[in-house]
């Protein structure tokens, strides 16, 4: 559950000081979005692991789903409580996770204060697969500031090789650090579909980047076994064309729209899939290909962002080129008709996965970075 780090009251700055000493450790701050996504999946993810307990870790929520007025008063109360924070109860560190665009300015501002004013420790972590596409297109002064704060971060965290590759070479002199998403395993891959009709699960959010649109125009036009089923998970501004697609390509009787589920709905989901879907233009690593390896379904994407360090093509999975419906339409219609090959890449996946993408490798690494920027252990559960 989110914790609000706002102050309740004006209590005196000794007293607020004296409380912190009392807890132990000073705290560690997480600032994040709640909007749906994978940054938001990413951080309830680690929540439920040994990182948050041992590091006293407080997620301060900067960016909803709300409307325009909402998120500009959020992030106001955001910057607040940091700032009260850094100046009543020094944080050990500053983790701020971030996307691209807004989300990247918002986050460089707090960067700034936290880092330059406060001198708090700060790890940007970047979530971001258009980052180099987000770059691109800032004018000087702006590029001049991305560059500037990836300097300023005591390191840059990125989930896969390329997005760090590509940090690199917009701000040589980043302290970059690689560390993948993770996942909680199923105890063993699931036996996907042989005979019964091929279940195929879509999750994220209705916009272009993902693709939703060439998906369903690809299901349109590949050959689906009898029974087989078209699920999407999500919401967003492209779900009235899909709606009209969906009736104009009299798809009715074969293409389900679930809308937001919670996680108990979405794992539910997952698990009545054989195949999982994701034919995005730009991605990190997304977290609902993750949660697919981890429970061995096939899967099918895109080579773009860190995908191609997720799946390996032909092994545990397809990539196709982004904004290719033949390349999307072929790898679907081989998923569909070939149980026997879906099967052995779902298996595949989940030993990718296993070996990989553990959630406990995840929150050990950020364990150690910790340790090493506040040079200093946790005084947690496991001390």
């Amino acid at each position: 559950m989110t914790q609000d780090l706002w102050p309740k009251g004006a209590a005196p700055l000794a007293r607020q000081r004296r409380a912190g000493t009392r807890m132990g450790a000073p705290q560690t701050l997480w600032i994040a979005t709640a909007a749906r996504g994978g940054i938001h999946g990413y951080t309830q993810a680690l929540e439920a692991t040994s990182l948050f307990a041992d590091w006293h870790i407080r997620r301060l929520v900067t960016h909803d789903d709300g409307s325009a007025t909402r998120r500009l008063a959020l992030f106001a109360r955001g910057a607040g409580a940091l700032v009260w924070r850094c100046l009543t109860a020094r944080p050990a560190l500053i983790h701020l996770h971030s996307a691209a665009y807004g989300s990247f300015v918002r986050k460089a501002l707090l960067l700034w204060a936290a880092r330059g004013l406060f001198r708090v420790p700060a790890v940007l972590h970047l979530h971001a697969g258009e980052f180099e596409d987000f770059y691109s297109r800032c004018p000087p002064l702006a590029r001049a500031l991305v560059r500037a704060t990836l300097r300023r971060a005591d390191r840059v965290v990125t989930l896969s090789p390329a997005l760090g590759a590509a940090v690199t070479r917009v701000a040589p002199g980043a302290r970059v650090m690689v560390a993948a998403n993770g996942v909680a395993l199923a105890p063993q891959p699931r036996v996907l579909a042989q005979h019964a009709a091929p279940q195929v699960l879509f999750v994220g959010v209705l916009i272009e980047r993902k693709d939703p649109v060439g998906l369903l125009r690809a299901w349109a036009r590949c050959q689906r076994p009898p029974g087989a089923r078209l699920t999407f998970v999500g919401d967003g501004p492209l779900r009235p064309e899909l709606d009209r697609l969906v009736n104009e390509l009299d798809l009715g009787d074969s293409v389900a729209f679930r809308g937001w589920l919670d996680p108990a709905g979405v794992a539910a989901a997952l698990d009545a899939a054989d195949i999982l879907a994701l034919p995005s233009h730009f991605e990190g690593q997304p977290l609902a290909l993750l949660e697919g390896m981890a429970r061995g379904l096939a899967l099918l994407s895109t080579r773009v962002g860190g995908i191609p360090d997720l799946i390996e093509d032909g092994v545990s999975g397809r990539l196709v080129p982004p904004g290719d419906p033949d390349a999307l339409c072929s790898a679907l219609n081989d998923l569909l008709n070939q149980p026997e090959v879906r099967q052995q890449y779902g298996a595949a996946a989940y030993a990718r996965a296993r070996q990989t993408f553990d959630i406990q490798r995840t929150w050990h690494s950020l364990d150690t970075l910790y340790r090493t920027l506040t040079r200093t252990a946790p005084r947690g559960a496991h001390d």
